[in-house]
């Protein structure tokens, strides 16, 4: 197991310089829609090395996400208070942010209700909802894909 740990870290690296650092939007949604650590680990390691702007909303819903799949408790709620700073930090810069609310909106809706967040959950499917149709069409398919596998985000047609 540790050895196909390490070639999967290893490919994905591979793959990164590859492509020129270029940051996949559609492969992060499926990284994160996932309940692989190794591919999440590799994620995280890949946006650290790509530029990318607001790089922190990103990095805090991945790292909120490897928070739900490591054991150990502390490591995990700390993985989960960092990733959060990350992630409302980018949100009350950029509140309009159609793509930032639908990642705090997939972390609110898979987070153990103990941790409290999911207190915008509402807010943020609002937003969503009134920001798609000016989407980008990468977008607003990955937010038809994920309303498939949401309670809370309903849009007309999904």
């Amino acid at each position: 197991m540790k050895i196909y740990a390490f070639f999967a870290l290893l490919v994905s690296l591979i793959n990164l310089q590859e492509n020129g650092q270029h940051f996949d939007k559609q492969a992060f949604y499926k990284i994160m829609s996932s309940g692989n650590l190794i591919q999440v680990d590799g994620q995280l390691i890949s946006i650290k090395t790509v530029s990318l702007p607001d790089r922190e909303a990103y990095e805090g819903a991945l790292l909120m996400k490897k928070a739900g799949l490591i054991e150990n408790k502390l490591t995990k709620l700390s993985l989960f208070k960092n990733g959060k700073l990350e992630l409302e930090n980018i949100i009350f810069k950029n509140s309009e942010n159609c793509e930032f609310r639908l990642l705090r909106l997939i972390i609110q809706e898979n987070a153990p209700k103990v941790l409290g967040y999911n207190k915008q959950i509402d807010e943020d499917c609002l937003l969503i909802k009134k920001a798609f149709r000016g989407s980008t069409v990468i977008l607003q398919n990955i937010i038809l894909d994920y309303c498939k596998k949401s309670q809370k985000l309903i849009l007309a047609g999904s």
